[in-house]
């Protein structure tokens, strides 16, 4: 079944959720495979399923005019595209993998579509911009309305995620599907990529889970952030009301405490701090995290053999991209006015980019959380 006839099937009085489950569940239709086959294979983005905006839409179309008469816009890609190669932000220049922009749709096209794992790829527009969307889930699974959603950090794509073990264990773990997505201007999402397209595509994947009645109508939500992912996690909360009826954990897996301040530790060139604030790329992650509304979980590496609940920063190491000084586990840990009630930091042994080695012991942390 491909977009045109997900469209068609859903109702406006239950949308999406129909299709998840049950008899007319999207996975059991004969042609599951050579539709969704073809859906992945398209290289660019497919037609809007769910829409989501923060501006009018006449604004909207008046900066897409603008866009084409000013030389800004190619500037500021520019500057964007040079950023991400340092791995300052998501990159949307594809140059350092071997096969180049071709490399998140070959990931896609080589995901096996026989296993127990079933696909749907979704395009989610918000103010214009279309946003590359997947949900990922198991027949027994789909209906238990229980989603994780997880944002990349820097140089990652969605499509990584999808036929990966260890991102399929902590789904397993945690009982939970998925809904994983690329920034704007990232793999074959539209639009420009910055800090506030970032902010606004979590915002629209959130609302999309969120949405009892035109969208996936998500009991339990898991949002699971590494690195950048999870700076763009706390920035988009920090202007989003979380709804009353669902439960929330948010997690940060090895999140910087201030991106400018990560930066300068990084690359070490005379005003590089300055140049993230001025260009409207600095991300405060202590600010947004001590105002969180819902539990956290903060991963951070550590000198430790496993993983280890910390009380306090002194076991916190380098962990090969961030600093123990630039880290937000060590910032909130340090700091007496951060509320730690519904916190709970995890000192684990891996660097910042290899996958974590004990799954159970995160997914009993959120189930507690959930469990409340």
């Amino acid at each position: 079944m491909g977009i045109a006839a997900l469209q068609r099937e859903v109702t406006p009085e239950n949308p999406l959720q129909r299709i998840l489950t049950g008899q007319d569940a999207f996975y059991k239709s004969q042609n599951y495979l050579e539709t969704t086959g073809t859906d992945f294979a398209s290289r660019v983005a497919l037609p809007t399923s769910y829409t989501w905006n923060t501006e009018h839409r006449i604004i909207t179309i008046a900066k897409e005019i603008l866009s084409y008469l000013s030389i800004a816009p190619m500037i500021y890609n520019w500057l964007h595209s040079t950023a991400g190669r340092m791995g300052i932000l998501p990159a949307s220049d594809q140059s350092h993998y071997s096969n180049g922009s071709e490399h998140p749709n070959i990931l896609r096209e080589n995901i096996n579509l026989q296993s127990d794992w079933k696909y749907k790829r979704l395009t989610i527009e918000v103010d214009g911009d279309k946003v590359d969307t997947c949900i990922m889930g198991k027949a027994s699974t789909l209906g238990n309305r229980r989603w994780t959603l997880s944002s990349n950090g820097n140089a990652e794509f969605y499509e990584a995620k999808l036929g990966h073990p260890d991102f399929q264990n902590l789904l397993n773990e945690t009982n939970s599907n998925a809904l994983v997505f690329n920034y704007p201007g990232v793999g074959a999402s539209m639009g420009s990529p910055s800090r506030k397209s970032m902010t606004k595509a979590y915002r629209a994947m959130l609302a999309f889970l969120e949405d009892q009645e035109n969208g996936i109508g998500a009991r339990e939500i898991i949002g699971y952030g590494h690195s950048i992912g999870g700076g763009a996690q706390g920035d988009a909360l920090r202007e989003h009301t979380l709804k009353d009826d669902i439960n929330y954990v948010f997690i940060k897996s090895r999140t910087f405490s201030d991106l400018s301040k990560t930066v300068a530790t990084m690359v070490r060139v005379p005003f590089i701090s300055f140049f993230v604030k001025l260009m409207g790329w600095n991300i405060d992650s202590v600010y947004s995290s001590k105002i969180l509304q819902a539990p956290e979980v903060i991963l951070q590496t550590a000198d430790v053999e496993r993983y280890t609940i910390l009380s306090d920063s002194q076991r916190i190491i380098h962990d090969g991209v961030i600093a123990p000084e630039a880290s937000l586990a060590k910032a909130l840990l340090d700091d007496p006015d951060c509320p730690q009630k519904n916190k709970t930091f995890i000192g684990i042994p891996e660097p910042h980019n290899e996958p974590l080695s004990d799954m159970p012991f995160l997914a009993s942390r959120i189930e507690q959380y959930l469990s409340r």
